[in-house]
């Protein structure tokens, strides 16, 4: 058995346990509920659904994802987690919605509240061992590089800091017996569950998106930067997104016009190697290699390189550092994401396209 296979048989186990006892925490708040009648504790429960739910998905995301790229989905299964998060955030939308409208309902007519105590009692309980869960997946999911099972920890995590809301709650109702509380504190649940509902959904859209991520792309030019070799003039129009736990990249890398194929492979086996080892062993790269401009080598300074600089389409034509000679060559900006109109962002991506006259689809540049 390798360390790949045993990763992800670790990796599924943790999966298996978050389902598992999420189904047990989830039938406990339930019959908490069903002895109180408490509104408060409803909307726990109806948290806990959705995380069951979400657990289920980890669990089926970690299962696909481990599956290799095939013909059919020649880049994995990675993106179903964007899926399973969108999808979650649409549950605890409706669960959200449901919770305020039996709130709203009894602070309008009134509700009875029964075995408050024992109620309680059981809510702390499920906190406890959620909040060990979360803890521990979260653990779990770190050592193992695994994005799937950080996510279900900090939802688990989140699941157990509501609970400690409504115990607080509704140890307020005990000590008061203003039963109104407690549909003030499941409006309260409902509102941070709105919250959470909008931030997966929003996670699910940016993931399908590709929408850049400043820290991988500083991660990535790092690790490149620190081991970088003599020959590695300029690093330009670098992209990188996510797929789970897989990673793609591709840019652009100037290297000296003479280099022989055999040196190109092995830069490009060298930076593979690095970013693998930054980035976790799921990362794949290709490099579309550029010639250094005859005439120019060594007239300009080595720069460090940084993420600004690495994202930039150089003009048609332009290679290497001499684009750089000059300092205000470089946009003047602390952001490497400003905003563009629709217009500029046309004109940028036709550069990338029409740099050396050749119409090449994303990611299927090679050297």
């Amino acid at each position: 058995m390798g360390p790949g296979h045993a990763q992800h048989a670790s990796r599924r186990s943790a999966a298996v346990l978050s389902l598992v006892v999420g189904c047990v925490i989830l039938a406990g708040k339930w019959v908490a509920y069903v002895l109180t009648g408490s509104h408060a504790i409803l909307s726990d429960a109806m948290e806990s659904i959705v995380n069951v739910a979400a657990s289920g998905f980890a669990l089926a995301s970690i299962v696909l994802s481990a599956r290799p790229p095939d013909p059919r989905y020649p880049y994995g299964y990675g993106k179903v987690a964007y899926f399973s998060a969108g999808f979650e955030g649409g549950l605890i939308t409706l669960a959200a919605v449901a919770i305020l409208y039996e709130a709203a309902r009894g602070l309008i007519s009134g509700h009875e509240l029964r075995q408050l105590d024992v109620g309680l009692a059981i809510v702390v309980a499920t906190s406890f061992v959620n909040l060990a869960l979360g803890t521990a997946l979260i653990r779990q999911g770190r050592r193992h590089d695994s994005l799937i099972l950080v996510a279900d920890g900090k939802h688990v995590l989140a699941d157990a800091y509501t609970s400690f809301g409504v115990v607080l709650g509704l140890g307020l109702v005990l000590l008061t017996g203003r039963t109104w509380l407690d549909n003030v504190v499941a409006i309260a649940v409902a509102l941070n569950l709105l919250k959470t509902g909008y931030d997966l959904v929003h996670e699910g859209v940016i993931g399908l998106m590709d929408r850049a991520d400043p820290d991988l792309l500083a991660r990535i030019v790092d690790a490149l930067e620190r081991a970088r070799d003599p020959g590695w003039v300029d690093l330009h129009q670098l992209r990188a997104w996510r797929a789970g736990d897989r990673i793609f990249i591709d840019f652009h890398l100037v290297v000296p016009e003479e280099w022989t194929v055999g040196q190109l492979h092995d830069a490009h086996e060298r930076c593979r190697a690095l970013l693998r080892a930054a980035l976790g062993p799921e990362t794949e790269v290709i490099i579309h290699f550029d010639p250094d401009r005859p005439g120019r080598r060594g007239t300009v300074a080595r720069r460090p390189w940084t993420v600004a600089g690495a994202i930039r389409t150089p003009p048609h034509g332009d290679r290497g550092p001499s684009v750089m000679a000059d300092d205000e060559d470089l946009p003047v900006s602390t952001n490497p994401f400003p905003r563009t109109s629709p217009e500029e962002a046309t004109s940028s991506a036709g550069a990338v396209s029409r740099a050396d006259g050749v119409d090449r689809p994303r990611n299927m540049q090679y050297f």
